[in-house]
């Protein structure tokens, strides 16, 4: 079970690595178009779509590091005047919850990139690529969340806010 747990932690953490590297691809596209644009004024085709499809990859495959390491924004103004046990409860509970959005939305996801490739949609811009894949994105993600919260669930304890791990 233990290897099973880390082998978890371990893609959710290339996941957070790909997504580091999308917002670096993304930085350096866009300063690319910006001085194309500027310098030689010959705008490309290519920057601005294949950027917003590397920031939509950065944030689902960078949410599941997020909940693990409790970098999401939380509202803890409940959480911060109940005692130990009702936290630990609360904890269990919003996990749970996390862990059952996460399933519907990789269900949904899969079964609309499933769809989406049987239709043979491309992007309306002159690169015409196959929207299943940046739509990937949407399940993979979902997957790597429904890890995530998996994991937090094991784990259980209560976060007591302020750092990360």
């Amino acid at each position: 079970m233990k290897a099973i747990y880390n082998f978890s932690d371990l893609l959710i953490k290339i996941g957070a690595y790909i997504s580091g590297f999308f917002i670096i691809i993304t930085t350096v596209m866009i300063f690319f178009e910006i001085i194309s644009r500027w310098l030689f004024n010959k705008p490309t085709i290519w920057a601005t779509e294949l950027s917003i499809y590397a920031i939509i990859g950065s944030c689902f495959l960078g949410s599941a590091y997020a909940v693990r390491t409790y970098s999401h924004i939380t509202v803890d103004l409940l959480i911060n005047n109940v005692n130990d046990r009702m936290k630990t409860i609360l904890a269990y509970i919003s996990n749970a919850m996390g862990l059952v959005f996460s399933i519907i939305f990789t269900y949904y996801g899969f079964h609309h990139v499933m769809k989406t490739m049987e239709l043979g949609v491309t992007s309306s811009s002159l690169l015409r690529i196959p929207m299943y894949l940046p739509e990937m994105f949407l399940p993979v993600g979902g997957v790597l969340l429904c890890l995530a919260f998996v994991l937090q669930i094991i784990d259980g304890g209560i976060h007591k806010g302020g750092e990360h791990i």
